[in-house]
């Protein structure tokens, strides 16, 4: 059932991502919606299953997004693993953490990607890294705030303490 509602949560997102998002777009950046998922699916699940869903839909929005096929998929799988560093045993998260835990991911994503994308490309690192990750980074890393203020009692409530209800 929960793996049923990831997918169904992430085909709203993809959507949204690859079709709302450039209404919103500055300077062509939008956020990345899929990785605010794999994280708060990593502060959520095991090691193994948010591993697996971070690279399923990093694969899946390289089909749809971008040019270099199979870097989100290698980046969402390492914020997959390394987000479960992060998880705290009751998974309740203040602002503070919650926030914190996304700048040094979505950082580490911004820069593993950016650093693998360089090869593959004629420009500079700096200006691929200060005038494209960057800002994208600001832009997720709000976007993340929201998230955390209009959904943080769904997003941490346990499966199992609501079947006890």
């Amino acid at each position: 059932m929960q793996l049923i509602k990831y997918i169904i949560i992430f085909i709203i997102l993809l959507f949204i991502e690859k079709n709302l998002l450039q209404l919103i777009s500055i300077n062509e950046i939008t956020p990345d919606l899929i990785l605010i998922f794999v994280v708060i699916i990593s502060l959520r699940e095991t090691r193994i299953t948010s591993t697996f869903i971070g690279f399923i839909s990093g694969l899946i929005q390289d089909v749809f997004t971008t040019s270099f096929f199979g870097l989100s998929a290698l980046t969402k799988l390492i914020i997959g693993f390394w987000g479960n560093f992060f998880q705290q045993p009751k998974k309740k998260y203040n602002l503070l953490f919650y926030m914190t835990t996304f700048f040094v991911l979505v950082f580490a994503h911004e820069l593993v990607y950016q650093i693998v994308f360089r090869f593959g490309s004629n420009i500079k690192f700096y200006r691929l890294f200060f005038y494209h990750a960057v800002p994208r980074m600001c832009y997720t890393l709000f976007l993340a705030a929201i998230v955390y203020l209009i959904f943080n009692p769904v997003l941490w409530k346990s499966e199992r303490t609501s079947d006890r209800s």
